[in-house]
């Protein structure tokens, strides 16, 4: 049997070519496992919403893996638990939820998880973190949480709280500045009670705010009070489930509404808390402008007085 030079040379070529092939592949395997442990060795949390969840991101960097159980267009007061959500929060190490949660769906979840090793840490405030100020002592919690199960980490985790701070600092102070600008204190809101510490920190006059579940009779007696007081603008909150609120006030009073979100993710396009609360300011500017452009209009007087304080709800989670 002959084998020809040009036989030999493409046997040898095959073999090169086999060699590299197991070479490539030996090295993807181990790439892909050194993944894996990577990510196994990442400390795993779970938020009930997407404004925790973007904190933990930012402090926690790459050495946290995060998940929000809620999605971020849902009131999690309307959040119903799935076999998938047990599962999850059955991995978690850290379980970070708002006060205001606890009796609503999360304790039921962390019971029926059953995760003894799972930390649960209730973060204050009876508010989202939306708000500037609510936004820096969301920063701090979750901070302080991070350290408390993973202490080994704690001062990166407080090097890029500070840095978050900072960053929060200033985009609250550029977008308070455009606000004043365009005359947020001189312009009269009625707002949904979740939205109502946006509105105050805005600057805005909040003649009354009204509750997710305002009955019809309730909501034209508070268009009676707007006519009265001359509201020219409805700030209504993207999370609350009834919408018919928001639109018999602005229907009654002839008036626009602005629907605002609470949380990161809920309006397209703002996946972080940076372009949420800049997109939320954009939808009030855009308002106050048309307000500018359409000056001279008035609403008129119509129906009995009404004390404000008769229109205004308390509740939990209003800042």
């Amino acid at each position: 049997m002959f084998i020809t030079w040009r036989g030999l040379r493409m046997k040898k070529w095959i073999s090169i070519s086999a060699i590299i092939l197991l070479v490539v592949a030996i090295g993807i395997v181990g790439y892909l496992n050194s993944q894996k442990v990577a990510t196994e060795q990442k400390l795993y949390v779970v938020t009930t919403s997407a404004d925790i969840a973007d904190i933990v991101k930012d402090v926690g960097g790459d050495k946290v893996k995060v998940e929000c159980i809620v999605p971020p267009g849902q009131c999690p007061g309307h959040f119903d638990i799935k076999p998938q959500t047990i599962e999850t929060l059955k991995k978690a190490k850290l379980f970070l939820r708002h006060d205001y949660e606890s009796q609503k769906f999360s304790d039921k979840l962390i019971e029926s998880a059953g995760n003894k090793n799972l930390v649960v840490v209730t973060l204050g405030g009876n508010a989202t973190f939306m708000v500037p100020p609510m936004r820096l002592k969301g920063i701090d919690g979750v901070t302080n949480a991070l350290i408390k199960v993973d202490p080994k980490n704690a001062e990166s985790y407080k090097k890029s709280a500070t840095k978050l701070k900072d960053e929060t600092k200033q985009i609250a102070a550029e977008q308070k500045k455009r606000l004043q600008a365009a005359g947020a204190d001189k312009t009269k809101v009625i707002v949904a009670l979740y939205q109502t510490g946006f509105a105050k920190w805005a600057g805005f006059d909040v003649v009354a705010s009204y509750p997710p579940d305002i009955s019809l009779n309730d909501a034209k007696r508070l268009a009676d009070l707007g006519r009265q007081e001359g509201v020219t603008l409805i700030i209504d909150n993207l999370q609350s489930p009834n919408k018919a609120a928001a639109q018999t006030l602005s229907k009654e009073l002839g008036i626009p509404v602005v629907t605002l979100s609470n949380f990161p993710g809920g309006l397209q396009g703002t996946q972080k808390w940076s372009d949420s609360f800049i997109k939320n300011v954009d939808l009030v500017l855009a308002q106050l402008q048309k307000k500018k452009s359409s000056a001279g209009t008035t609403t008129k007087e119509l129906g009995r007085l009404v004390p404000s304080c008769q229109m205004t709800w308390l509740s939990p989670c209003i800042t």
